[in-house]
Parts: C-alpha cells; sequence; structure tokens
C-alpha cells in the first residue's frame, strides 16, 4: 500500500489493567486516547503511569458511541482498537472451570466493538489455548474480521523474541484494513535472549517480609519459618524442591508425585524466567523463589521481568497488585509490536 498521509495511529485499551499494553504501544509512538477496565483497583496505576485516562466500565455495558465520542478530533489518524480479555477461561490450566464460562463472553464484546466502530487496525492478544479451548468463539472472532473486509495473522509467539526476559507464550492476532499485515517473528534470536540476571540482579537485596525504603515496589512477602528452611534447602541458581534432604519439608499434596515440579523452585539467573504469574509473589505457586535469596520474588523483580519500566509503580494490595502485574501484556512486547504497526502505514 501506499504510504499514508495520516499523521499517526491512536488507540484504545479494552480490559487495559495497569497498562502494560498501553504503555509499551505509547512508547512506540502510538497514542493513547483510553484504557477500558472494569476493575477499578487498577486505575491509580494505569493513571500515574500512563498518559491516557482510565474509564471502570465493564465491556459489556460500553457503547460504541463511547468509543467514537474519545476518536472525535482524531479523523486525521488511524484508530486502532486492542485489548487483552482475560484470559482465565481459555487457559489449559483451567481445567475446572465450568462448561459456560461469562469471561469468554468477554471476546464477543470485542468482536460487537469491532463491528460497531470499524477500527483501521485490530491487536489481539491472549493465551495460546484460546482456539482450541473454544473454537466457536475464536471462529466467530475471525469471521467479523473477514466479513468487515480485514486482513488478519494470528500465531503464538515466544515474549522471550522480543526483549521479555520469559518462557512466556502468548497468541497474537493482527487484522487491517490497509494492507496485508503479518505478525514479527522476533527481534531476538534464542542465543540473544535476555536472562533474569540481565533483570534483577542489580536490585539491593531483601529479606522475606521486607520492603525496600527507597525502591518502590520491591517488597517481599512474608514466609512461615517452614518456607524458610525449604528455600535453605534449595540449591541457589534453578534449584527445586526435588533436591530438599529433608522428608518433612515436602507438602502432603506432593509426596510421591513428579508433577508440579515448579512448586517451591528457584528462578535460574541466567536463563529467562518461567511465565510471570499472577500469583509470583509467593513461594509455594510456582518457580518464584529468588535464585539465591531466601525469599519469593518481590513485586519489583516481577514487573522488571514483565518489562514494565524501572519507574512504573503499582497500587493496590499485595493481591491486586499481583494482578496488574502478572495480567499485564508485557510492555516490550508490545512496543514491537506497535513499532510494527506503525511501519506498516507510515
Amino acid at each position: 500500500m501506499k504510504k499514508s498521509i495520516k499523521k499517526g495511529i491512536v488507540a484504545i485499551d479494552l480490559f487495559a489493567g495497569a497498562g502494560g499494553l498501553s504503555r509499551g504501544l505509547q512508547d512506540a509512538g502510538i497514542k493513547i486516547l483510553a484504557g477500558i477496565d472494569f476493575d477499578e483497583s487498577a486505575k491509580k496505576s494505569y493513571e500515574y503511569n500512563n498518559k491516557a485516562p482510565f474509564i471502570t466500565k465493564d465491556i459489556k455495558l460500553l457503547k460504541s458511541d463511547e468509543i467514537l465520542e474519545l476518536l472525535k478530533g482524531y479523523e486525521d489518524y488511524y484508530f486502532l482498537l486492542c485489548g487483552c480479555a482475560p484470559c482465565q477461561a481459555f487457559s489449559t490450566r483451567n481445567s475446572k472451570q465450568k462448561e459456560v464460562d461469562e469471561r469468554r463472553s468477554l471476546l464477543l464484546e470485542f468482536d460487537r466493538l469491532i463491528k460497531e466502530t470499524n477500527p483501521d487496525f485490530v491487536f489481539m492478544e491472549n493465551v495460546p489455548g484460546i482456539k482450541k479451548r473454544e473454537p466457536h468463539v475464536y471462529e466467530t472472532f475471525v469471521q467479523t474480521l473477514k466479513d468487515k473486509k480485514y486482513k488478519h495473522d494470528a500465531d503464538v509467539v515466544n515474549t522471550k523474541h522480543f526483549e521479555v526476559p520469559q518462557e512466556r507464550k502468548r497468541f497474537v492476532l493482527f487484522a487491517s484494513k490497509h494492507n496485508n499485515i503479518t505478525l514479527p517473528t522476533h527481534v531476538l534470536s534464542n542465543t540473544e535472549v535476555l536472562t533474569v540476571r540481565d533483570t534483577i540482579a542489580h536490585l539491593p537485596a531483601l529479606k522475606a517480609g521486607e520492603e525496600h525504603s527507597a525502591i518502590k515496589n520491591h517488597k517481599a512477602i512474608n514466609l512461615i519459618d517452614l518456607n524458610i528452611e525449604r528455600l535453605k534447602q534449595t540449591p541457589h541458581d534453578g534449584g527445586s524442591r526435588i533436591d530438599w534432604k529433608d522428608e518433612y519439608l515436602t507438602a502432603k499434596c506432593h509426596k510421591g508425585k513428579k508433577g508440579f515440579g515448579n512448586s517451591y523452585g528457584r528462578l535460574s539467573w541466567d536463563k529467562p524466567a518461567p511465565t510471570v504469574t499472577t500469583r509470583f509473589y509467593t513461594y509455594s505457586s510456582g518457580r518464584h523463589g529468588h535464585p539465591e535469596q531466601n525469599r519469593a520474588m518481590s513485586f519489583k523483580e516481577g514487573a522488571l521481568l514483565q518489562t514494565f519500566p524501572a519507574d512504573y509503580v503499582f497500587f493496590g494490595t499485595n493481591g491486586e497488585k499481583g494482578k496488574q502485574i502478572g495480567n499485564a501484556v508485557p510492555p516490550k512486547m508490545a512496543y514491537h509490536f506497535g513499532r510494527h504497526f506503525l511501519k506498516s502505514v507510515m
């Protein structure tokens, strides 16, 4: 296609949370008009760190007129509608969900807003299981794109190839009304990926239950004595519960079982981290132990592994901050995708 005479791209971020997607796109040069999410607890984190308002609204109640109102004055810009619908309903980890889960309808609400607002571009990010776990929902979404004359590309990518120091696989879809847009495959090769050491080794040491006085969010939650002893018997730099010498340390649910091998494990310094989940700050729920200190990851460490900027500050309870960080689209990956959109038309 011919290069555009339009000024740039503006975006509205659905399911915005604390703003990982918004921040990455903003850093790429895309103007964010608003982040929209029903979770009021993310509002302060979003607005403190991003040059955009946070609109507290359930997407099921969001009217297309509200989006079109935000777009007034930006007629000489392309419009990108983007978001990551809450992914638990589509995750392969979520094997106990009911057959009909209300959260699945959120992707269909995204679909509705595409029909009603006719954006120039669409960016959707979710878990790899979205197509397999609920194919009719995904197929409805794609059929809308076809009916509205979008060209689209979709695939599973690993965030480690986009400067995110995590083994985090995500399903990504791009759609465009203006060109045959394709997904970028990587910006880093397997030999160039960033590691835990690259990302958090510079931070001051903490003890469990301690919070750094000067570095915002560098706080490690307290641990019971049993978990401290478990960490003491876990080798530094990638050790796990299979290394424990004393049998009493093994939880009853793990005795005689080889599964859940990451539980109570330590991060490895010279590898990308495992996926940063919403419970990354708790020691027992994954490979969340610091590589050598006897504690779980701090909130700052989780945020840096998600590639939030060093000055990005999160507000709320421990659980709220964990959700804001763990559920986010990694800003660095969003940055590279944002640059890809801009290069395709500008």
